[in-house]
């Protein structure tokens, strides 16, 4: 799922992302799989609320229909948020986030013609496009899909922020 992002929302992100850049507190993730500049997000609280809403209001692997009973928004949680910056030549290899619900990436500063975020389902690619148009936007997915980042090709850089979403019971 594709969303925009509320402005206001989004204005308390970025700012967020920026300061984690400044800051540079490592993610220490696999580097395997990890980017160059990935580095540890204070979870910003309007951001949650928004996103916990949204998921709720569009997907159902944590409702009554998947076999999930009494959860709504206000159980779902961030665990884990982290920024990721690219450059030309950087790639994020393909990987998923098994110990969450949900996961997402949000568009914070985006080039022309950026990198594909893809889909790897049974060897076959499902490319998301991302462009300048992507920046204010995020992309919602099950956590359990296997998703990589191409290889950046055009210069300039890419901001955004990722994580993953449980269910706090």
């Amino acid at each position: 799922m594709v969303a925009k992002i509320d402005d206001e929302v989004f204005q308390q992100l970025s700012e967020h992302a920026y300061d984690a850049l400044e800051r540079k507190h490592p993610l220490r993730d696999d580097p395997l799989v990890s980017l160059r500049e990935e580095y540890l997000l204070d979870i910003p609280y309007k951001f949650e609320d928004w996103i916990a809403k949204t998921i709720d209001q569009q997907f159902n692997l944590h409702k009554a229909k998947s076999g999930i009973y009494g959860v709504d928004h206000t159980k779902l949680k961030m665990k884990g948020l982290w920024v990721n910056r690219m450059h030309k030549g950087d790639q994020h290899f393909p990987h998923q986030h098994e110990s969450s619900f949900y996961s997402f990436s949000a568009y914070i500063k985006t080039t022309a013609d950026d990198a594909p975020f893809l889909f790897i389902k049974n060897d076959q690619g499902q490319p998301v496009n991302i462009g300048e148009e992507s920046m204010g936007h995020i992309l919602i997915f099950p956590s359990t899909l296997v998703h990589t980042v191409y290889p950046k090709q055009t210069d300039g850089e890419r901001i955004s922020v990722s994580g993953n979403i449980i269910i706090d019971a």
